[in-house]
């Protein structure tokens, strides 16, 4: 059964090809792992997918997402997401709440009784707020899951507690017919639960080993 068709997609920007065009199928358990340098167009396939950029060629089509639902059944955070950042952290869980249902409550993965999240999260350390976008994420119910680089800002620890809360999600019954993407440049935690690698380009490449 398809989950996603990437069909024929390809990117300019300013006249400069980002994307070549290329397709592919993925069924609705897909683990992608999008693998490249920096500069290599990874960041660009999760815009993409994301709905935030549209192709110049071809289309990305689900059965499972509506055009017009795109965005709501969509959940993702990289560099290019800013939460509000007057807001603390327990305001913009609160506030994700109300416009997106959960899989799971973010605070079954953070301590909700931390003093810190009553902080701003312009007050936050980046990786105590790359934690809240990661948790957000991850349990924000939605089909299609896109990480661009989810390790980044996180120490050792962070790194697995991160890798624990995907595949805890990941493998609970709910997350049976979820598709994920990850963004990463070859780093073993961040595709640790991904089952394929691709370029931005479309070529199949293998996963970096543990």
């Amino acid at each position: 059964m398809t989950g996603l068709d990437w069909n024929g997609v390809g990117k300019q920007i300013s006249g400069t090809e980002i994307i070549r065009p290329w397709s592919a199928t993925w069924s609705p358990t897909a683990r992608v792992a999008v693998l490249g340098a920096n500069g290599s167009g990874k960041s660009t396939v999760i815009q993409l997918l994301s709905g935030q950029m549209p192709p110049s060629v071809g289309s990305i089509t689900s059965p499972f997402i509506t055009a017009d639902s795109w965005p709501t059944q969509v959940s993702w955070t990289g560099p290019n997401v800013q939460p509000p950042l007057d807001l603390n952290g327990r305001e913009w869980v609160a506030l994700h709440g109300q416009l997106r249902s959960w899989r799971r409550s973010p605070w079954h993965y953070l301590s909700e009784s931390d003093p810190m999240w009553s902080r701003p999260l312009r007050n936050l350390s980046s990786g105590q707020r790359q934690r809240l976008l990661l948790a957000v994420a991850v349990c924000t119910d939605a089909p299609l899951l896109l990480l661009d680089e989810p390790c980044n800002h996180l120490d050792a620890e962070g790194q697995e507690w991160f890798a624990h809360m995907l595949g805890a999600e990941l493998e609970a019954p709910q997350g049976s017919a979820r598709m994920l993407f990850v963004a990463s440049n070859h780093h073993p935690v961040e595709v640790r639960h991904c089952l394929e690698g691709v370029t931005p380009q479309g070529d199949s490449v293998p996963l970096p080993k543990f």
